[in-house]
């Protein structure tokens, strides 16, 4: 993980080290004794595909996902690709903050006080206007907070004042798609690598376009080792697998991919000089789960 510079906000200051061993001690089931020290609610706005999405398919076009998804924590599906929690669920239990509500679910009964979820599963950067891109979401996102400050102002709502969105952390967890769906047409390596630089322009869009609203604290993903998903090895045929049994065509991708999202942020810190951007090394993380797998079995 690397950072430019601490958060501004004063209730951002504690979480890095939780989230960064998050994803490594919530698999083990370990305990994580982690206190807020958060001095205001935080808000929290996610963008993002079903790695973060907490009900947006489900919500946005009654998509099914069913059970055993949500067996493991919620005991029922609650629209999340996953057995439990996802990371963005145990970043605001460590917060002391309320899971975070899809943008599009009209019937959770959510009051949107500590941010939005515009994740949902299946979104990529590209194509720009299809519902649920990066753009969507960012489109979603600007909608929301016009409506939301409309409201504040006339005292009618409780949605989030203009300093909240101001203070807010700003995540974004996207790129995994783009590169599996190039995969999937049967591109060469070559053609799939052509096309990173493009998605790439896109979360720097998205970036760009937060902050000329306010924005100023960003926490940002790269992608996880793609030729390790089950999935995606299931569906190759010829495949070129590292010592570790994953494609190694596909993780090569996502690590071009990763260094010139790494390469971005630098680019983005040196030119938005009051913005704080993280980049979170997720491959990293992940891979070592892989690689090292007998360290973290439980007995």
């Amino acid at each position: 993980m690397a950072a430019s510079r601490s958060l501004s906000p004063s209730h951002f200051c504690s979480f890095f080290f939780f989230f960064l061993l998050v994803p490594l001690l919530s698999l083990l089931s370990l305990p994580i004794p982690v206190l807020c020290q958060c001095k205001r609610p935080p808000v929290i706005f996610n963008f993002g595909d079903s790695n973060s999405d907490t009900g947006g398919l489900v919500a946005g076009l009654g998509f099914p996902v069913n059970f055993p998804n949500g067996r493991a924590f919620f005991h029922r599906s609650t629209g999340r690709l996953s057995d439990g929690r996802l990371l963005i669920d145990l970043l605001c239990q460590s917060l002391n903050a309320t899971f975070l509500s899809p943008y599009l679910d009209s019937l959770g009964g959510s009051k949107f006080s500590n941010g939005a979820n515009f994740a949902v599963v299946g979104s990529s950067t590209l194509p720009r206007y299809v519902p649920f891109s990066l753009n969507i979401q960012v489109m979603q996102f600007l909608h929301f907070k016009a409506r939301s400050i409309e409201l504040a102002a006339s005292g009618s709502g409780t949605l989030i004042n203009d300093e909240s969105f101001r203070n807010a952390l700003y995540m974004i967890d996207m790129g995994q798609n783009d590169m599996a769906n190039t995969f999937s047409k049967n591109l060469s390596y070559a053609q799939v690598v052509k096309r990173i630089p493009s998605v790439i322009r896109e979360i720097q869009n998205a970036v760009k376009t937060l902050y000329t609203q306010g924005g100023r604290n960003f926490w940002i993903h790269n992608t996880g080792p793609l030729g390790c998903l089950p999935q995606k090895l299931s569906l190759v045929q010829n495949k070129d697998l590292d010592p570790y049994g994953c494609l190694s065509s596909y993780n090569s991708a996502a690590r071009l991919f990763n260094e010139g999202l790494r390469h971005l942020c630098l680019e983005m810190r040196s030119e938005l000089k009051d913005a704080s951007i993280v980049y979170v090394d997720i491959f990293a993380i992940k891979y070592d789960l892989i690689a090292n797998s007998t360290k973290y079995v439980i007995l």
